[in-house]
């Protein structure tokens, strides 16, 4: 399923840029901070995981001073973060029986596609600033787990987790000119979780996964 959706979206983005002249490309890795949190009082917030991302983006201006452009991209995203459950008797995950107050950090890889309205100002001594607002929509393609107590060690979790989520996106930053059509990007970019990312017969809540991601890129 990664292979066919990678592939497809490749040649939806080649057709792009083949038929618009006015399409931005740019490639990012940005290093992120990601954590989940339930709604229930069960399952309780743990640590922070480091997570990154690195993909292709695109924004296509809508306007001939290209300050407004709706922007996109595929990316694959690395994020997770701890939970705590504390259960009153011992509950089943992935194939395995954890005790009460059990500790588990999830590792999620996803494919993400965002859609966004992206706006710029006008350049200032080489520098442009942007800001950005909308939607990132994930697959996720793999899922491991390491708990507290060494019974989950980097373990494939990938039926506690549902396959797909849908963050609220807003970021802001700015570009640096590099001459010619080339440019240095960075930014601060929030992603709020609206879907419930995990999936537990045991336990009855919705978890939502956060990240702060600190964009790099290259604009060709």
């Amino acid at each position: 399923m990664k292979r066919i959706l990678s592939t497809g979206f490749l040649v939806f983005l080649f057709s792009i840029l083949q038929a618009q002249p006015n399409i931005e490309l740019s490639f990012t890795g940005s290093p992120s901070l990601n954590w989940m949190s339930s709604d229930t009082k069960e399952v309780q917030k743990g640590q922070p995981v480091l997570g990154y991302d690195f993909g292709v983006n695109v924004d296509y201006y809508v306007a001939q001073n290209e300050q407004y452009s709706i922007s996109t991209g595929i990316f694959i995203t690395n994020a997770g973060g701890q939970l705590e459950f504390n259960t009153q008797e011992q509950f089943r995950f992935a194939d395995e029986y954890l005790e009460p107050s059990t500790k588990v950090k999830y590792y999620l890889r996803y494919i993400e596609v965002p859609a966004l309205i992206k706006m710029k100002t006008s350049q200032f001594h080489r520098t442009t600033f942007w800001g950005q607002f909308g939607l990132s929509g994930m697959v996720n393609i793999g899922a491991k787990g390491t708990s507290n107590d060494e019974v989950l060690d980097k373990t494939n979790i990938s039926d506690e987790v549902n396959m797909f989520n849908l963050a609220l996106n807003v970021g802001l930053g700015f570009e640096f000119d590099l001459g010619g059509n080339n440019a240095f990007t960075t930014g601060l970019v929030f992603k709020n979780g609206f879907l419930d990312v995990t999936s537990n017969d045991d336990i009855d809540d919705k978890t939502i996964m956060n990240s702060l991601v600190l964009k790099l890129g290259i604009v060709f």
